[in-house]
């Protein structure tokens, strides 16, 4: 280091000159305070800047990197369930193409044909076998419905009676109880099936009797009255049940009683005129009306009398 002044080589720690005796000033000491300030805090900014930059960065690689391994994760438990899902789709479409030994067993020993299974209709429910169908088998065997219940045993045996006239079916097992052997149960229902058709021909034959009898009524008591018996089904046969009823006859003379039609424009006036004895033991004249525009509203007049 030397003066500034006369140039002078100075020692290392010299304050003054030794030649000229002018203060020595170190360049440390010439630079102001102020100036070192700030020529020194754009560095420190500078640096934390950057440092503050690479924290972020480190930040969100981290993050990208949380979410990539956490998607993989996602991706393969998705996969993991839906291979489960496929799995169990799969098992509930289960389909039973045979006949468990034991049932076809225990169905041909209760009477029953079974066919080879390829004939057999099968259902299934929540993969297992819900019910198995055997179609028509020739002779009277019509078809066959067997239940299954959920421990795989037979359930219920239904059976159809393959007969035109017959369309009922019967059963030989209920609630996993034997009721009887086929051939047994269809004589049991033959039995009842000619039951019903006698009770139904004698219904029908009892219908007939009484259609016949109110026909020859129909006719005795138009003749009486003077009038078709077809105007006395739509009409006078009511008007008669009314004015007995309203007029509370007890009985009526035939012989005394009439009808007559009368027509009004448009309007048709149906009257019956009715002598007979009250519930009183006296003569009572009734005269009921009704009216084309309204059927069925009988209007009924009494007169009653003190005669016998």
């Amino acid at each position: 280091m030397y003066c500034k002044v006369c140039g002078e080589n100075l020692k290392p720690d010299a304050k003054f000159c030794e030649n000229c005796g002018t203060k020595v000033k170190k360049e440390t000491d010439a630079i102001p305070k102020t100036d070192i300030k700030k020529s020194t805090e754009p560095v420190k900014l500078k640096v934390k800047l950057e440092e503050t930059k690479t924290s972020k960065k480190q930040t969100i690689t981290g993050v990208l990197a949380s979410l990539v391994i956490i998607g993989l994760i996602f991706t393969a438990t998705s996969s993991d369930t839906q291979k489960e899902a496929n799995k169990q789709i799969t098992v509930n479409k289960k389909i039973t193409t045979s006949i468990p030994k034991e049932h076809r067993e225990f169905l041909t020993k209760i009477g029953l044909k079974v066919p080879a299974d390829d004939k057999i209709e099968f259902s299934d429910a929540n993969s297992n076998l819900n019910y198995y169908r055997i179609p028509s088998q020739d002779g009277e065997q019509g078809v066959t419905t067997i239940f299954v219940g959920d421990n795989g045993a037979i359930s219920k045996v239904n059976v159809s009676h393959n007969n035109q006239k017959c369309m009922r079916t019967f059963d030989l097992v209920e609630n996993g109880k034997v009721l009887g052997t086929y051939s047994d149960k269809l004589a049991e229902h033959k039995l009842a099936d000619a039951k019903a058709e006698q009770e139904a021909k004698a219904r029908e034959a009892q219908q007939a009797a009484e259609t016949a009898e109110r026909e020859a009524k129909a006719r005795e008591f138009a003749n009486y009255l003077g009038c078709t018996p077809e105007e006395y089904k739509e009409h006078f046969g009511p008007m008669l049940s009314a004015g007995f009823e309203r007029g509370r006859l007890e009985s009526w003379y035939n012989d005394s009683s009439s009808t007559s039609i009368n027509t009004y424009g448009k309007r048709t006036q149906y009257v019956l005129h009715l002598v007979g004895r009250g519930q009183n033991g006296k003569r009572v004249y009734v005269s009921v009306y009704e009216y084309s525009d309204r059927p069925g509203d009988y209007q009924v007049q009494v007169m009653n009398t003190n005669h016998e």
